[in-house]
């Protein structure tokens, strides 16, 4: 990379990996630990070429490997930030240790080099040096993109389960991770060239977009990071409801599987249309399969089979078909003239006009403005 370039990232990077483990909104404060662990590593990696420039690592050659090891650490590290954005509840495993046995051993080589500095060196063949470099590079290109790979799936099974559980889910959407990961897996991709061919040092234009493409990566992940809300709202035991609710709506034997007879069905479906339409709680914003599940009395987890079989919808087409039902009826009403379409979309719960006008498209196959023409044709 590029160390002029780095030089002018390197205090903003640090910056923000502070502001990230501050964290003063205390959302998802796991998550942000990581994260700015992940950031701080990336500092640490861009710090290795100022570093050189002034001569310290000569100096301080076991503290400047010592830094070198975060790009051993950076990998895991930004799993576990991820992990734990879709798995806010999630307790340390022993067997977690193990993402950090290759920076270990590394740590281990480095030690005992040191310690034998001093001793002479033996004779090594070259072509023995290169192979060795070979293999390290493989391995090293292997590690970072396993990684990248099963953080990006992380985020794309945590998106694909939304609508389950959340009637609003640009609130707790994640969609911005998953652009991360990408952004992540192909910085990686820039990072492990570099290290393998040497690319940087043979031309200014790679070296530049690597380094900017880090630095703009760093600034869009802190943005949305600043920014995000707590991810899983819910109290543990309501947390595990929906994690076993996600775990059987992957197991498609288990889908199929029917939990209550056809005419507890009939009666449960019943009452959640009578619940919709005179309670209305749909009107709710943040709406979830939990709070919903807790009014009509029964478990999160049968209100979700009520409403896949009952309905034929998932929880969330089910609440938005409500809300545009709802929203027609506003519209048609001239006593709420006054409102205007935002107004009303945020009257029927909706937290998002792009949300409300694809939303109400797809239910009626009209926007609301066409909509609003059909029934309140101008005199």
């Amino acid at each position: 990379m590029n160390p002029t370039l780095e030089a002018l990232f390197i205090g903003p990077t640090f910056f923000l990996s502070f502001l990230i483990l501050a964290n003063i909104q205390r959302a998802n404060v796991k998550a942000s630990y990581w994260l700015s662990g992940f950031i701080f590593c990336i500092f640490l990696i861009q710090l290795d070429a100022p570093l050189c420039s002034i001569g310290l690592n000569k100096n301080f050659s076991f503290l400047n490997d010592f830094i070198g090891l975060s790009n051993f650490v950076v990998a895991p590290v930004f799993y576990f930030s991820i992990l734990y954005y879709v798995k806010p509840k999630r307790r340390w495993k022993k067997t977690d240790y193990l993402h950090f046995l290759f920076p270990f051993l590394i740590l281990l080589l480095l030690v005992a080099n040191h310690w034998l500095a001093d001793e002479p060196s033996p004779k090594v063949q070259p072509e023995f040096v290169a192979m060795s470099v070979l293999v390290f590079v493989v391995l090293f290109c292997t590690y970072i993109s396993l990684y990248c790979i099963q953080s990006f799936l992380l985020i794309h099974r945590y998106q694909k389960n939304l609508h389950l559980y959340s009637s609003n889910i640009e609130v707790i959407d994640l969609k911005w991770l998953q652009q991360v990961s990408i952004c992540v897996m192909f910085i990686a991709t820039l990072w492990v060239l570099d290290i393998a061919f040497g690319l940087s040092e043979k031309s200014i234009f790679y070296s530049i977009l690597s380094s900017l493409s880090t630095f703009l990566g760093i600034c869009f992940i802190g943005y949305h990071a600043l920014k995000q809300k707590e991810i899983y709202p819910f109290a543990s035991e309501e947390q595990k409801e929906i994690e076993s609710l996600i775990s059987e709506n992957e197991n498609t034997d288990f889908v199929k599987k029917k939990l209550i007879p056809d005419e507890q069905l009939i009666d449960l479906k019943t009452s959640l249309i009578r619940l919709m339409e005179t309670q209305k709680p749909f009107l709710e914003a943040e709406l979830s399969l939990v709070r919903l599940a807790q009014q009509l009395d029964i478990s999160p987890h049968l209100l979700s089979y009520v409403i896949n079989s009952g309905f034929g919808e998932n929880f969330y087409q089910l609440v938005n078909r409500y809300r545009i039902e709802e929203a027609q009826k506003l519209i048609a009403d001239v006593q709420m003239n006054h409102l205007s379409l935002l107004g009303i979309a945020y009257e029927v719960g909706f937290n998002s006009k792009t949300v409300f006008n694809t939303t109400f498209k797809k239910v009626t196959g009209q926007t609301p403005s066409d909509y609003k023409k059909t029934v309140q044709p101008k005199n």
